[in-house]
C-alpha cells in the first residue's frame, strides 16, 4: 500500500511538473527564463513524453526567441552537430538551433533539442572547440541528466514540495520568475544535494564529451582548453562573465580532470581544417554589421580563400558584381558548396543580366553540386530563390517539391515553397506549406487550423494536392490526439 501512495504522488508529482513546463516557459520572452540549460532539468519522462517535451521545447525556440536563420550558418552548426551525435548511438531525435543571442553559451533540452548562441560562435578559435562545447550539450542528453535530475527530486519529495510546485504553477501564470522562485523556495530543503548532482553532471558530460570528440576525430585537449581560456577572461573582468560559465562552473579541479581525460586518448591524427568555420564567422560579420576585426584575431592573416569570401560580401552589400575568385573558389576548394550558395545568393539580390556571361558555368556549376550535396538544405534554398528571381517560380516550386524528401531540415524549404506558391497566387498550397512548416515548430494546433484553411481554398481539381492534405491532416490529428491522452 505504501508504494502504491508514493508512485501516485510522483504521478502526481510528474504531472504538476509537466504543467509547470508549459506554464511557465512559452509566457517569457527573455534568455533566463528558461530551464537550467545544459543542466538538468525538472521532469522524468519516457520516450514518447521526451519526444512531446522536445517538440514543446522547439516551440519554445521558434515563438519566444530570436532562431538565427543564415541558412548556410545553420547548415554548419547541423552538419557539425549530427556528425557527433552519429557516434553515440542514442534514439533522441537531435536537431541544433542557433540563437541570435551575442552571450558565449549553450544549452540542451528535452530529446536533444541542442541550442548554440551566435556569441558561441565569434568566441571559438577553432571547429575543435565549438566541437567541444557541442560534445558536451549532446553528452547531458544521452546521459540522461534531464530525467535524473528529477528522478533525485521525487525521491526526496514530500507533501510540502508538491505544495509548492502548486504553487509555483499558480504564481508562474502571472509571473514566471517569480513561480520558478516559490518552487526553489519550497525544494530549499536539498538544494545542497542538487548542486552535488548538477556538478557530477557536469563531469559527466565532460568526460563522455571528450571521448566524442576522439571518436569523431577532434582535440580531445579542445574542451578543457576553451574552458580554460573563458575562466581566464573572466577573472581578468569580473563584471563579465560569460553565460557559459554561468550554467557550467569551470573549477581547477575539472579544468585538471578534463586534461587528464584528454590525455587517456591518442592525438587526432588529422589536423581539423578551420576554413568553413572562418568563412561562417565573416557571414555573421557581415549579417550582423560586425567588423571582422572583431569576430577574428586572424583578420590581418587572411588566405586567399578566406579574402575573396570576404570581398565577395562586401560586393553583395554593396550591390557590386562578385569578383571572379567566387567561381574559382566553388570549383575546387573544400568549402565550395558557401561560394556556391554566395554566387546563388549574389545573382538573387543583383541584376541578372551582370551574370550573363557567366550563366553557363554557375548553371553546370549549381547541377553539380546538387548531385554531390543533396541532402544540404541551404544549397537547395538559395537555388530555388536564385530560380525564382529569374521568375521561373514553377521551375522554384517543381524543384523544391522534388528536393525536399531528401532533406532532413524541411523547415525553410516549407516557408520557401509557402513564399513560392503566395507569389503564385495559389493560396491552397500557401497553407499547405505554411502548415508543415509550423507542424515542425512544435505548434500542433496552429497547423491543424492551417490545414483546414488549405481545405477550404481547395480547388476539386487538385486531386493530389488533396490527397496530401488528407494524410498530413490524418497524420496532424492522430498526433494531437495521442498527446492529448497521455497527458
Amino acid at each position: 500500500m505504501m508504494h502504491i501512495k508514493c508512485k501516485r504522488k510522483k504521478t502526481l508529482l510528474n504531472r504538476l511538473l509537466f504543467a509547470l513546463f508549459f506554464s511557465l516557459f512559452p509566457l517569457s520572452g527573455h534568455a533566463n527564463s528558461l530551464p537550467d540549460l545544459g543542466s538538468p532539468d525538472l521532469v522524468e519522462y519516457d520516450t514518447i513524453t521526451e519526444e512531446n517535451l522536445g517538440r514543446a521545447f522547439t516551440n519554445v525556440l521558434y515563438t519566444q526567441y530570436n532562431l538565427y536563420t543564415d541558412l548556410e550558418t545553420s547548415n554548419y552548426i547541423q552538419n557539425l552537430g549530427h556528425k557527433l551525435a552519429s557516434f553515440v548511438g542514442s534514439n533522441r531525435n537531435f536537431s541544433f538551433y542557433i540563437i541570435d543571442d551575442s552571450s558565449i553559451n549553450a544549452f540542451a533540452g528535452p530529446d536533444g533539442v541542442i541550442g548554440i548562441h551566435t556569441g558561441l560562435i565569434k568566441a571559438v578559435q577553432s571547429e575543435d572547440e565549438l566541437a567541444a562545447v557541442i560534445a558536451h550539450e549532446i553528452s547531458h542528453v544521452t546521459q540522461n541528466h534531464l530525467s535524473r535530475r528529477y528522478e533525485y527530486s521525487t525521491n526526496q519529495a514530500n507533501i510540502g514540495s508538491i505544495a509548492s510546485v502548486i504553487a509555483a504553477i499558480l504564481i508562474g501564470m502571472q509571473d514566471p520568475n517569480a513561480g520558478m522562485a516559490a518552487l526553489m523556495g519550497g525544494m530549499g530543503y536539498n538544494l545542497q544535494e542538487q548542486l552535488k548532482n548538477s556538478r557530477q553532471h557536469e563531469s559527466e558530460a565532460d568526460h563522455l564529451g571528450i571521448e566524442l570528440l576522439y571518436k569523431a576525430g577532434y582535440n580531445s585537449h579542445a574542451m578543457g582548453d576553451f574552458f580554460g581560456r573563458l575562466s581566464k577572461a573572466s577573472q581578468n573582468d569580473a563584471h563579465h562573465v560569460p553565460e557559459f560559465l554561468k550554467t557550467h562552473p569551470v573549477t581547477e579541479n575539472r579544468l585538471a580532470d578534463a586534461e587528464n581525460r584528454a590525455q587517456n586518448y591518442p592525438s587526432s591524427t588529422g589536423k581539423t581544417n578551420n576554413n568553413q568555420l572562418k568563412l561562417i564567422k565573416l557571414r555573421l560579420a557581415h549579417k550582423k554589421n560586425i567588423n571582422f576585426e572583431s569576430i577574428s584575431n586572424e583578420a590581418n592573416d587572411l588566405n586567399k580563400e578566406e579574402s575573396c569570401y570576404r570581398l565577395a560580401l562586401n560586393n553583395l552589400s554593396r550591390k557590386q558584381t562578385t569578383p571572379k575568385c567566387l567561381l574559382d573558389n566553388a570549383k575546387l576548394t573544400e568549402s565550395s558548396v558557401l561560394f556556391t550558395n554566395l554566387i546563388l545568393e549574389s545573382a538573387t539580390n543583383l541584376e541578372l543580366e551582370k551574370y550573363d556571361s557567366a550563366k553557363k558555368s554557375i548553371e553546370k556549376l549549381i547541377k553539380f553540386k546538387l548531385e554531390l550535396y543533396p541532402t544540404r538544405t541551404d544549397l537547395a534554398v538559395r537555388y530555388a530563390k536564385y530560380l525564382q528571381a529569374k521568375t521561373n517560380i514553377q521551375q522554384a516550386i517543381d524543384f523544391l517539391n522534388k528536393h525536399k524528401t531528401k532533406l532532413k531540415y524541411r523547415y525553410p524549404v516549407y516557408k520557401e515553397l509557402a513564399e513560392l506558391y503566395l507569389t503564385d497566387k495559389k493560396e491552397s498550397e500557401y497553407y499547405f506549406n505554411i502548415a508543415q512548416a509550423t507542424q515542425l515548430t512544435g505548434d500542433l494546433k496552429q497547423s491543424k487550423y492551417l490545414i483546414e484553411q488549405a481545405e477550404k481554398k481547395l480547388n476539386p481539381n487538385a486531386t493530389g494536392l488533396k490527397r496530401e492534405i488528407t494524410l498530413f491532416k490524418q497524420e496532424n490529428t492522430n498526433l494531437l490526439k495521442k498527446i492529448q491522452k497521455e497527458h
